[in-house]
């Protein structure tokens, strides 16, 4: 009969790597870094598809309006590491806020001279056309005078030959007509006397 033999086989025995967190930074395996650097990148040439370009129309181009150039204060980034770099940028800024008042003055002062020169374009209007008013209410005043003073001379003139006319009338009466009725009556008067007889 055969002996069973005692011995165990041999273990296979795994080694687990477990990481320590206590690990200094040259145990520890190294970080994945990743590069953002592609992304700021500018690539000249980008491809576009002939679809797009065919359903695209093409964009109205605004005109570019220049503005005045205003200067940046940039001093105020760097930070002073002494007093004269302190002074330097205060210098700095006051030049910077003493162009901006200088150019924003400017800019008021031209604002205003348009406004005047504006209202007395307006103001020259207006009185040119007052003016025009009044020389035409003039003219017709002028007129109207004229008209009034015509009709009173008129009314004057007639006024002046009925007035002749009457006193004409009334001489010629009183001169003709008033005798030779006075005689026309004597004559009658006589004829009866003559017819009854009867004396004076």
């Amino acid at each position: 009969m055969a002996r069973r033999s005692t011995k165990k086989p041999p273990q296979t025995t795994t080694t687990t790597t477990t990481t320590n967190p206590n690990n200094s930074p040259t145990d520890s395996p190294p970080k994945f870094k990743f590069n953002f650097t592609c992304f700021n990148t500018k690539t000249t040439s980008t491809y576009s598809s002939p679809m797009k370009n065919k359903n695209t129309k093409p964009s109205t181009v605004t005109p570019a309006v220049i503005s005045p150039v205003v200067p940046k204060m940039t001093s105020l980034n760097k930070p002073p590491h002494s007093i004269a770099d302190l002074k330097e940028i205060v210098a700095a800024n006051v030049d910077s806020i003493k162009r901006h008042l200088d150019f924003s003055h400017s800019e008021i002062l031209k604002d205003v001279e348009a406004s005047q020169s504006r209202l007395h374009k307006r103001f020259k209007i207006q009185n040119q056309a007052c003016q025009q008013t009044m020389n035409e209410a003039e003219k017709e005043f002028k007129k109207m005078n004229d008209r009034i003073k015509e009709a009173r001379d008129a009314m004057q003139a007639s006024y002046k030959e009925l007035i002749a006319e009457s006193q004409a009338s009334t001489n010629r009466v009183c001169k003709t007509t008033i005798p030779e009725l006075l005689q026309s009556v004597d004559r009658a008067v006589d004829g009866l006397r003559s017819r009854y007889g009867t004396a004076s």
